[in-house]
């Protein structure tokens, strides 16, 4: 039973485990050399422009071919970037709190830290202390407002009838972060053609 106990256990530390091999083995460097960003190592979560390394005037749109003109447009898109969710975030103060155990442990039997990541010394999680979670942030807000300006820009011809809901249907979930990257969209697409505000913005549904 014991054996079983401490297979277990076992199991349940490997996740964490393989991060911190990860995390002390990502640099080479000494911690004044250390140009590590974190960004760029977070799997499915990466920003795409932190992933592709795309600055805000980086943007190169694709061609349309010779004798091709776009008649009817179906886009499906993910939310824009979110907060993390209050489970994550839990999980991400254990994670800051484990890592400077280590930290502390390694830096009392006098070990040397020259290959650890200068950002992870002293690390805590920025959303410690939050309550709530998951919402679009700002990032998220203008990843899909500036999709909604290129595709006004790419497609003048398609895009430019007077909006209507028959016309330009936009639908989203009820979560909020979706239903917010929508609307931020929509106010990239529609930019310009209204009455509300300095920037014109327009109603939708």
């Amino acid at each position: 039973r014991q054996q079983l106990c401490f297979l277990l256990l076992q199991q349940a530390m490997l996740p964490l485990l393989h991060l911190l091999l990860l995390l002390f083995s990502l640099s080479s460097h000494s911690i004044a050399d250390e140009i590590f960003d974190v960004r760029q190592h977070l799997a499915t979560v990466t920003r795409y422009d932190v992933a592709k390394k795309i600055g805000n005037d980086s943007y190169v749109p694709a061609q349309i071919a010779d004798g091709c003109e776009p008649i009817h447009l179906n886009l499906v898109s993910r939310h824009g970037t979110r907060a993390p969710t209050k489970k994550r975030m839990r999980e991400l103060d254990r994670l800051a709190s484990s890592l400077q155990a280590h930290i502390t442990e390694a830096q009392e039997h006098k070990s040397s830290l020259e290959k650890v990541p200068s950002w992870l010394l002293g690390w805590t999680s920025p959303w410690k202390g939050k309550v709530n979670g998951g919402e679009l942030v700002v990032q998220g807000e203008n990843e899909l407002y500036d999709l909604g300006i290129r595709l006004r820009e790419k497609l003048p011809k398609l895009l430019g009838d007077e909006y209507h809901p028959d016309v330009y249907a936009i639908k989203a979930t009820q979560v909020p972060r979706a239903s917010a990257s929508a609307v931020a969209f929509a106010m990239g697409l529609f930019g310009g053609q209204g009455n509300l505000g300095l920037g014109k913005q327009r109603a939708f549904a």
